[in-house]
């Protein structure tokens, strides 16, 4: 094994140490893992800017699912790559790609490919070629292979990346991920970012870290919006939604917390306890971003003229992101709703957050408790370099869009 190899071997061994010393029993858990490697996509169209969302995307999703070693970010292996001049096709020949793996990284399983737009068609219709093939035997695995013409952008990660996904886990299609022990680990002992979710911490019938009003009308609490004691369990204590059957099944009865920090391309985990006489109920987590502007909100609402220390203020949020959690349950008995989230926006950031109850639909009370948000997996490098885009099923940048108009305006000319 060469120099580099051992040297980046250590490399994941450290990292498998430091998870130890944060997730008692990680180290033992890295025992046995394959160390995968997704490099970025070739995409001479655009001088391989969309080539690497495809391997931030990959590297993204087999984070998240876990169950194999993975570098740190794909920062590092772009400087491995740039460093030794490494250029990897989907046709490069599997013996020249397992020596790259083995010696370049001390790695098992490789992930790569191309991604090119179609001369003369719309954005979205793409050549794609995926190449992952295991390479920790004498003679290589492939995986799984595919050369397609996608006939919308959404299919590359919806379609056939997790295909790939699935085949690496030896899974079938759409069956249920490995348990991720970073996740679960993070989940036991990450700090709940929604201050006061447990209702028991209140002044003047407010509870501690949630707003002093409810409802569409933003009444005092008291009235739709309550905190109570639990029936029969008096020390513990709920937020109460009551209303009638015009107001339920017209606006229903909201009710928010205070906003807490978010990352964007984190992923994190809702969890609450909530129980109905019979109203339906959901929970939006929403996540707000500041968009530019040249003005600021003064104190008494009146907008006042940016200055350059301070060009908005957070009065001036607007949602960019929600979560939307339908809750299913049966009547007349605590339920409880646990679903994970990942704040993403193509053109703002995400960077508040907020979880807003909601009862509608009949006549009645829809209570909760224990309301829980907690970051389970952090954001990427990767995440933090943003290229506008109008939405997130299109691979097409705002840049991009505006160069191609500004093309067909000269070509008319």
């Amino acid at each position: 094994m060469s120099q580099n190899a051992i040297s980046n071997r250590r490399a994941f061994i450290l990292l498998a140490l430091l998870l130890a010393l944060v997730v008692p029993g990680a180290l033992a858990a890295e025992g046995g893992k394959k160390v995968v490697i997704p490099f970025d996509f070739v995409s001479k169209f655009d001088d391989g800017r969309y080539g690497q969302m495809v391997g931030d995307m990959v590297w993204k999703k087999l984070q998240r699912e876990g169950g194999f070693v993975l570098p740190e970010s794909m920062l590092d292996v772009r400087d491995t790559v740039a460093s030794n001049k490494i250029e990897l096709a989907p046709d490069t020949p599997l013996a020249k790609v397992q020596k790259i793996v083995q010696e370049g990284f001390g790695a098992d399983v490789a992930i790569w490919g191309s991604v090119e737009r179609v001369p003369g068609n719309e954005w979205d219709v793409y050549d794609l070629k995926i190449r992952c093939v295991d390479f920790s035997t004498p003679k290589p695995t492939v995986i799984y292979q595919v050369d397609a013409r996608t006939k919308a952008v959404s299919e590359i990660p919806h379609l056939y990346v997790k295909a790939m996904v699935d085949k690496l886990y030896g899974r079938q299609p759409g069956g249920p991920p490995p348990v991720n022990e970073l996740a679960e680990a993070n989940w036991k002992k990450n700090p709940n970012l929604v201050s006061g979710g447990d209702f028991e911490t209140a002044k003047g019938g407010v509870p501690k870290g949630w707003e002093a009003r409810g409802g569409q009308l933003r009444e005092p609490l008291g009235n739709l919006v309550r905190w109570l004691p639990e029936a029969g369990n008096p020390a513990n204590h709920v937020i109460r939604l009551t209303f009638d059957q015009e107001l339920g099944d017209s606006f229903g009865v909201m009710y928010y917390s205070d906003f807490f920090p978010v990352e964007e391309g984190a992923t994190y985990r809702f969890q609450c306890r909530w129980r109905t006489n019979g109203p339906a109920a959901k929970v939006f987590v929403k996540c707000y971003d500041v968009p530019p502007s040249e003005y600021r909100a003064e104190p008494e609402g009146r907008p006042a003229a940016a200055s350059p220390t301070e060009p908005y203020a957070v009065d001036n949020r607007r949602e960019v992101y929600r979560s939307q959690q339908n809750l299913k349950g049966e009547k007349n008995v605590w339920n409880t709703q646990t679903q994970d989230f990942t704040p993403r926006h193509t053109r703002y950031t995400p960077r508040w957050g907020r979880v807003m109850l909601y009862g509608f639909l009949g006549a009645g009370a829809v209570e909760f408790d224990d309301v829980v948000v907690k970051q389970i997996i952090p954001a990427s490098p990767g995440d933090l370099v943003k290229q506008p885009r109008q939405s997130l099923e299109s691979g097409v940048t705002v840049e991009e869009m505006e160069e191609n108009e500004r093309r067909g305006k000269d070509e008319k000319k």
